[in-house]
């Protein structure tokens, strides 16, 4: 049996956007026509793909199993595309990668132009995201591959690079905590604190500590964005929790200080690059895998070196 593509990206951008109406507009198609092909479909499969009588799709165990093979069939192909193109000597395409803020820097920045000089004819979408979300982009190939704090566990993903990256305690070189070599949580829990929201895997981790040291963090500021919570401890205020690498260059340049814990769940944090389970990437986008691998194994050696001689 071979099974009609154009059918099934129907199913899949009906599941994708949620509704038949969401899924006709981003087909550009009239809504009866995505429900005459689902319909063929089922016909064609000789089972149900979604649950009737919903409002919004529902896919069965099979609807599921029909969408990961639309989508191996569409990384198939685009790999079969880029060896063409290799064997063409041609550098084109578009590259999609989805980030955690924690590694927005001048650096990073810096590699993905220089990435975009050497490799002109291709073009780099980089989404911003936390790590659950980067997770799901990379599940539903939305993105080629991402880079997030902490392993995720999911069977769907693979990890492509996990690199040791404990959750530390980041403070100005004038706080009083300055003086510890390795902080407890009911000693930081008695200053005043910055977090990020509950949306963001380190909080999590944070609150999950809370819970093992029987300790309650109450946060002075808290906030979606890491440049903030940097900033109110640059003035010196208070302290917060994130991995050194969200904070390099001002831990280079001795505007803030990072400090150990006592605690096993920040100690065992690492950070990861990850693509989908099966997925075949292309030339293109292993190429940008690899320089930004090569840049976190060489960002963790500096902040090694840089705690040794501290």
């Amino acid at each position: 049996m071979k099974v009609n593509n154009t059918r099934l990206m129907y199913l899949y951008e009906a599941q994708r956007c949620g509704t038949m109406n969401a899924a006709s507009e981003a087909l550009d198609v009239a809504p009866s026509s995505v429900t005459r092909q689902l319909a063929a479909l089922e016909k064609e499969l000789g089972i149900a793909l979604f649950e009737k009588g919903r409002r919004g799709i529902k896919l069965t165990e099979a609807g599921e199993l029909a969408c990961e093979h639309y989508r191996e069939r569409c990384s198939h192909e685009e790999a079969f595309l880029s060896q063409l193109d290799k064997l063409k000597s041609l550098k084109t395409g578009t590259i999609k990668v989805a980030i955690g803020e924690a590694f927005l820097s001048d650096e990073f920045s810096r590699l993905i132009s220089q990435f975009m000089a050497d490799n002109p004819g291709i073009t780099v979408e980089i989404s911003i995201g936390k790590t659950n979300h980067v997770v799901e982009l990379v599940k539903e190939d939305d993105v080629h591959f991402g880079l997030i704090f902490d392993i995720p566990r999911d069977p769907k993903i693979r990890i492509k690079l996990a690199l040791p990256q404990p959750l530390k305690v980041i403070l100005h070189p004038s706080h009083p905590l300055i003086k510890s070599r390795i902080i407890t949580l009911s000693e930081a829990a008695q200053h005043r604190t910055a977090l990020p929201d509950k949306t963001y895997r380190m909080r999590q981790i944070v609150h999950m500590a809370e819970d093992e040291n029987q300790t309650f963090i109450d946060p002075e500021l808290t906030s979606n964005s890491l440049l903030l919570l940097k900033d109110y401890v640059k003035t010196g205020k208070g302290i917060s929790f994130m991995p050194e690498i969200a904070v390099k260059h001002e831990l280079l340049t001795n505007q803030l200080i990072s400090k150990p814990t006592d605690s096993s769940l920040f100690n065992g944090t690492k950070i990861s690059v990850v693509s989908r389970l099966g997925r075949q990437l292309p030339n293109s986008a292993d190429l940008l895998m690899r320089r930004i691998q090569v840049y976190l194994n060489e960002s963790i050696d500096v902040l090694s070196a840089l705690n040794t001689s501290g």
